[in-house]
């Protein structure tokens, strides 16, 4: 019966995940990439996984998996700049390995830190403004082209979130809090993202989404950040309440960032 149970809910969480992430990479196709890079940060693995989480774990548990999260974003920031760089001269698929061996290596070295919600949003600033200055100097002039709509591509993301976060959140009281909140903030949208656009769109739309999503990337530290503070103090699902309104918040702001940028982006249209 307890198995029963556990497959049950990891399938509950499997398709809630799924659905997310559809309708978020749906929005990715829709507005481009500077847009859809920063609607790609929005918390689509880590809002579902944590809804799980902070119905089941005690809140000392959820806050010190969402600062391990919060950490685990510093290798997400390593990813993004690696499938960039690649991706200029290489396959999609040796980009992605590329992008994922960094986010291996560096997410191990985490793994060794302590997780004081100081040190993980000093380190997420710093490779951010780094991973934004290696990032820049090597995007391609974009030319946006009609696509398939890529239903097949759109469901694989969700299934694969869907298994991650159900995978994660069943298993919590086995990973433990460090684990969990590494393998929580894997880039699992991310990597989807990228070689979907790679392949149906072209290297220099792949690369000019990943470089705008790692300002993107700032909503999930708001939601981690929001989560850890929050968690000790209110209900689990008011906690969780705050950290999704403030991870809207930031993509908002960030939206309306873009909007005001000038026309001169290196991803603007070319003849």
């Amino acid at each position: 019966m307890l198995t029963e149970a556990l497959l049950d809910a990891a399938a509950v969480r499997l398709i809630a995940t799924a659905i997310v992430i559809i309708g978020v990479t749906w929005s990715v196709k829709l507005f481009g990439p500077l847009i859809g890079g920063v609607l790609a940060g929005l918390p689509i693995t880590l809002g579902p996984g944590f809804y799980f989480l902070v119905g089941e774990a005690p809140p000392g548990f959820v806050a010190r998996t969402a600062s391990y999260a919060l950490l685990s974003l510093c290798a997400t920031q390593s990813f993004l700049p690696a499938y960039i760089l690649l991706a200029r001269r290489r396959s999609p698929l040796i980009a992605l390995g590329g992008g994922i061996a960094t986010w291996v290596l560096i997410a191990f070295l985490l793994h060794f830190l302590p997780s004081p919600l100081w040190l993980g949003l000093l380190l997420f600033v710093g490779t951010t403004c780094l991973s934004l200055r290696l990032s820049s100097r090597a995007l391609l002039p974009v030319k946006l082209l009609g696509s398939k709509t890529g239903w097949g591509s759109l469901l694989l993301r969700g299934v694969l979130a869907g298994i991650l976060v159900a995978g994660v959140t069943t298993q919590s009281h086995r990973l433990g809090a460090t684990t969990s909140g590494i393998l929580l903030s894997f880039p699992i949208g991310f990597s989807v993202i990228s070689f979907t656009l790679h392949q149906q769109m072209g290297k220099a739309v792949a690369m000019a989404t990943l470089h705008s999503a790692i300002l993107g990337t700032a909503s999930l530290a708001g939601f981690c950040i929001a989560l850890t503070l929050a968690i000790p103090h209110l209900s689990p699902y008011a906690a969780m309440g705050i950290a999704l309104l403030t991870s809207f918040a930031v993509t908002f702001a960030l939206l309306l960032q873009r909007r005001a940028q000038p026309r001169s982006h290196p991803t603007s249209s070319q003849g």
